[in-house]
C-alpha cells in the first residue's frame, strides 16, 4: 500500500507565558492526497488541573470549547474548498496553505507546535496514533517507567563513587534451564553475590500492579528454587499514592518479596541503595 504525506501539529495548552510551561492537548492533521483533514483533543482535564494546579479547570474547558469550535469551522472550510471529493483533483497549494494558516504562531493559550510531516497508510488511524503517543502518552509504559528508575539508580551508584557503579552490570542469573535479565548484578569471580532490582508498582491499577509484581515474585520464587538466586538481592520499588485503591496490591507485592527473601525499599531511598551496593565494595574505599 502507498504511504501518504501528511502534516501534522500538536496543540498545547500554556497558560502561564512567564514560565513557558504548557501540555500537550490535541493533534490536528492533514493529509491531502487521502483528501482527509482530522483533529482529536483531551477530553479529560485532571492531569491539566493537576499539572497546573494553581489554574481553575473552566479556563482550560472555556478555551478548549472554543477552540473545537474554530477546529469544526476550519474543518467543513478545508473539506469543502480544498478536499472536496466531488472534485476530481485535490487542490494541494489550497490544503496546504490553510493548513499553515490554522497553525500559525498565536499568542494565546492553545497554540500549536510547529508542523511536521509523516507518513501514513491511513491518516485516520495515524491521528489516532500520534494522539495517544503526544497526548496520552502511552509509551509511558511499566517498561519504560523501569527503565527510568534503573537510570536513577546507575546515577546513584556512579555518582558518589565511580568504581561502585562499574562493579555493577546487566546479567542473566539462573541455570541452563531458567535464566532472568537482572540490571545490576555483581559478582566475585565467577560467583553472583549481590543484585539490586528496580521495580515500578506505581500503576493506577490493583491488577496491574499484581501482575506485574506477581510475575517477579515467581521469577525469584524459581530462581530460589534452583538455589541460582544470592542471599543479597534488593528491589527498590516506586509505589502508588498510599490513598489509592491500588496501594493495597502494592503492600501484597511488597510482603510477598520479603517473604522470597529480598531486601525492599522506596525506589528513591538513595542512602539504601548506595549503602547496600557499597557492602561488596571493599576495594572501592581503597
Amino acid at each position: 500500500m502507498k504511504k501518504l504525506a501528511c502534516q501534522y501539529a500538536l496543540l498545547r495548552f500554556r497558560p502561564f507565558v512567564e514560565t513557558g510551561e504548557f501540555a500537550n492537548v490535541g493533534v490536528v492533521l492533514l493529509c491531502p492526497e487521502g483528501r482527509f483533514f482530522g483533529f482529536k483533543l483531551l477530553k479529560k482535564y485532571g492531569r491539566i488541573t493537576k499539572f497546573f494546579h494553581e489554574l481553575d479547570s473552566k479556563v482550560y474547558l472555556t478555551g478548549k470549547a472554543l477552540f473545537t469550535e474554530e477546529l469544526d469551522r476550519f474543518a467543513t472550510h478545508i473539506r469543502l474548498s480544498a478536499l472536496d471529493g466531488r472534485k476530481r483533483v485535490v487542490d494541494v497549494p489550497l490544503a496546504v496553505g490553510l493548513f499553515a494558516e490554522l497553525t500559525r504562531t498565536r499568542d494565546s493559550m492553545l497554540q500549536f507546535d510547529e508542523r511536521r510531516v509523516v507518513l501514513a497508510d491511513d491518516p485516520k488511524a495515524k491521528l489516532k496514533e500520534l494522539f495517544d503517543y503526544y497526548v496520552e502518552r502511552n509509551f509511558v509504559t511499566k517498561a519504560y517507567q523501569e527503565r527510568l528508575l534503573e537510570s536513577a539508580v546507575r546515577r546513584i551508584l556512579f555518582r558518589d563513587d565511580p568504581r561502585i557503579g562499574a562493579q555493577y552490570v546487566q546479567e542473566k542469573v539462573g541455570t541452563s534451564d531458567f535464566l532472568v535479565n537482572f540490571p545490576f548484578v555483581h559478582k566475585t569471580g565467577n560467583l553472583v553475590d549481590r543484585i539490586i532490582k528496580p521495580l515500578f508498582l506505581g500503576q493506577d491499577d490493583s491488577t496491574r500492579v499484581l501482575n506485574h509484581g506477581g510475575l517477579w515474585v515467581d521469577k525469584l520464587k524459581r530462581l530460589r528454587k534452583r538455589n541460582a538466586l544470592p542471599e543479597n538481592v534488593l528491589f527498590p520499588l516506586a509505589a502508588p499514592k498510599p490513598e489509592s485503591k491500588a496501594y493495597l496490591a502494592y503492600e501484597e507485592i511488597r510482603q510477598e518479596l520479603v517473604e522470597v527473601g529480598v531486601e525492599v525499599t522506596q525506589a528513591n531511598n538513595e542512602k539504601k541503595i548506595l549503602a547496600f551496593a557499597s557492602e561488596v565494595a571493599p576495594s572501592a574505599s581503597h
